[in-house]
């Protein structure tokens, strides 16, 4: 796997359908790590989001420790699926990308004709959440002060075919 070699060691993506003690505590602590307090969600709050329709969570692996995770469901909008949320303990070496893609490629598999998302424009570090998820072909629909950017990506078979050609082995 192309990101093994970029991590220094073996990796491996699990899919899980279901919530579980296990990937609640995965989620929690990589939030934990990576999030400000008010964008962490709560354990009840997984639990209420794992129980809608669709829920898929992916999380990447670096030898047995967990180091990503990507997860969403149905949007009400139908053909929609909302990625409702994302992080990575690490940055720059191609793990985010690799959800990134992943999840749209389920959601292509799955018949979405839609994945939506809301970030920030900007995260407190400066980052530009925006301009970066347009990498991936999302585009503004909304801005909202109280609740941040909101972003769709068309799932084509060009817009996810160029996203597993870039950045899937």
């Amino acid at each position: 796997m192309k990101l093994s070699g970029a991590l220094g060691g073996g990796c491996r993506v699990a899919v899980y359908h279901e919530m579980n003690k296990d990937i609640l505590k995965i989620i929690s602590q990589i939030e934990d790590e990576r999030f400000r307090s008010e964008l962490r969600y709560s354990e009840r709050e997984l639990t209420i989001r794992s129980k809608k329709r669709g829920f898929t969570c992916f999380i990447i692996y670096l030898g047995e420790r967990p180091v990503a995770f990507v997860f969403g469901f149905d949007d009400p909008e139908e053909g929609a699926y909302f990625s409702d949320s994302a992080a990575t303990l690490i940055e720059r070496k191609g793990v985010g990308s690799m959800l990134t893609t992943l999840e749209a490629l389920y959601c292509l598999e799955k018949g979405y004709r839609s994945e939506k998302m809301i970030t920030e424009e900007l995260d407190e570090s400066g980052r530009r959440l925006r301009e970066y998820w347009e990498r991936f072909g999302f585009r503004v629909t909304g801005r909202n002060p109280k609740i941040g950017v909101e972003m769709r990506l068309e799932l084509t078979l060009e817009n996810v075919g160029s996203l597993s050609n870039k950045y899937l082995p």
